[in-house]
């Protein structure tokens, strides 16, 4: 019975002054562990490099000093409890590998290497101990001299001990020893563990540090493009994706477009429309995320934009962007290998999703209102404000870079009497086909442009007269053969069209317009339907 209370006594006083140390270490080295983080803002550290793990060598070898550093301290009240002339944690870097090796140690310095430490017979109890979860004894003259105790680590596996080595004896009995060996052993693996959680939170703390930087720095993005581009190419970084490309998302319309892409983005996944019922069609409508480690039969299920698309890819994750539970668009990343991508990677890739839609956002919707302002309602073409500052832009690349540019200005033939014969929503009809002429035939550097009633214009970058003209000509053959059909009636209309150039370095840059229009008022006075430069 007395001994019975004398076990539980000392029982109660461990803990105590286990609980004690334990309160005690915690204030020095929080601080301590903070201090010897990487800073994430130290010079020369970009979000880029956290985030594709530049440094994961260096914070491993940091993982191991802090490890160290706080063990040693307990280590260093074990021996002199029990007279120990050191004390040392063994430990296998990883569930797989049965090889042990010293991890920290009672004496100051780099704790000894496991493979030249003691003889290969005290070694081999070691690693025996460990792996069988035996407490272990090595006698000199029937006193131990060595003791070992296997230590159970969070995970659970058998992969490491704690040792106690004496010069002659200890000054703690054996069977007394024995007993204190797995509280000590306990109290090395809750502190191993603490460290280890520490560890792991400090790298996610340098993680989401990376991700905040990169969306402060998006949020500085104004450019819809350049916005766009930048999450794509962020995107392979927190994924490890080969290729990403970003999907738009009109959730009223049911409709999307690719507005941007990686290089190496294969073609199918690089542009163009977002079929409703594709995949990323049904991500974005259905609001949920979907990703395949394996995704080479993806091409006998159906397209991933478009239903006759054949991709080919290892790993595939169609990731959409929500706003209040209503996709704005879609991340749709991929690996040439399988596996490539898995659990980890689609949740970092979703967080960057999450982090980036206020930023898509307002520069979609600032573009879409600049769009508007700037766009006429009937035709879909530009207005005359647009007009006039894309001209005025023109001109001034043209007197930088050289060349010539051109001005086509088209008017509609007897426009008021389509209105006055057929209504004015034939007029309406007519204006918006012919515009869909001029539209569809120009370059995309082209400036397509309602002048106002129905007066077009076009605005040629790097034209020459020659070519100018030939474009005019094209386009009013197209008109004259076109047939608008509107409440049963069948409307033919023709246009006539003044052509001006302007080249680089002339003194005829603010009559550039003016000439354009009187070549179109030859054009109407000299018979109409015709082409005048």
């Amino acid at each position: 019975m007395g001994a019975a209370i004398a076990l539980f006594v000392s029982g109660c006083a461990a803990g105590l002054v286990g609980g004690l140390w334990i309160a005690r270490r915690r204030r020095r080295s929080d601080a301590a562990a903070v201090a010897a983080l990487p800073a994430l803002e130290r010079p020369g550290r970009t979000a880029e490099e956290v985030l594709r793990g530049d440094d994961d060598a260096a914070m491993v070898e940091l993982d191991a000093l802090v490890l160290k550093d706080e063990l040693r301290p307990f280590l260093v009240d074990v021996a002199r409890q029990h007279g120990a002339r050191e004390v040392t944690v063994w430990r296998s870097s990883s569930a797989d590998d049965p090889v042990l090796d010293i991890v920290a140690c009672s004496a100051d310095g780099t704790p000894p290497v496991g493979a030249t430490w003691g003889n290969a017979v005290e070694r081999s109890l070691v690693a025996w101990s460990a792996a069988e979860q035996m407490v272990g004894f090595e006698r000199r003259d029937g006193e131990p001299r060595i003791a070992i105790c296997p230590v159970k680590f969070a995970s659970g596996e058998a992969a490491g001990a704690i040792v106690l080595a004496a010069d002659e004896r200890f000054t703690t009995g054996r069977d007394a020893l024995r007993d204190w060996l797995p509280r000590h052993a306990s109290q090395v693996a809750r502190l191993v563990s603490v460290v280890s959680t520490r560890n792991v939170v400090a790298r996610q703390s340098k993680y989401m540090r990376a991700l905040l930087r990169i969306t402060r720095d998006l949020q500085k993005t104004h450019e819809p493009d350049k916005l766009e581009g930048e999450i794509c190419r962020y995107a392979l970084l927190v994924t490890g994706a080969d290729f990403a490309s970003l999907v738009r998302w009109d959730a009223t319309a049911r409709s999307g477009t690719v507005t941007a892409a990686t290089e190496g983005t294969p073609a199918s996944l690089a542009g163009g429309a977002v079929a409703t019922t594709s995949m990323a069609g049904v991500a974005c409508l259905e609001a949920s995320t979907s990703f395949w480690e394996d995704a080479r039969f993806l091409k006998e299920r159906g397209g991933v934009l478009r239903d006759d698309e054949g991709l080919t890819a290892g790993s595939l994750a169609l990731l959409p962007l929500l706003r209040s539970g209503v996709a704005i668009g879609a991340l749709v990343i991929g690996a040439h290998r399988t596996g490539a991508l898995r659990t980890l990677e689609v949740r970092n890739g979703t967080l960057l999703g999450t982090l980036a839609v206020n930023a898509l956002e307002v520069v979609w919707e600032l573009a879409e209102t600049s769009r508007r302002s700037r766009t006429d309602a009937l035709t879909g073409l530009w207005n005359r404000r647009h007009f006039d500052e894309q001209l005025e832009r023109v001109l001034a690349e043209t007197d930088r870079f050289g060349g010539s540019c051109a001005l086509v200005i088209c008017d509609i033939d007897f426009f008021k009497k389509v209105n006055d014969t057929f209504g004015h929503d034939a007029g309406d009809a007519v204006l918006q086909r012919v515009s869909a002429v001029l539209r569809d035939g120009v370059r995309t550097v082209d400036v397509c442009a309602r002048l106002g009633g129905e007066e077009l214009a076009l605005i040629l970058p790097q034209t020459s007269l020659e070519g100018a003209v030939e474009l005019a000509e094209r386009l009013r053959q197209r008109t004259e053969a076109m047939v608008v059909s509107h409440a049963g009636a069948s409307i033919r209309v023709t246009v006539s069209i003044g052509v001006a150039t302007y080249s680089a370095g002339s003194d005829a840059k603010g009559q550039v317009f003016k000439r354009a229009d009187e070549r179109l008022y030859e054009a109407k006075h000299g018979g109409r339907n015709r082409v005048v430069s």
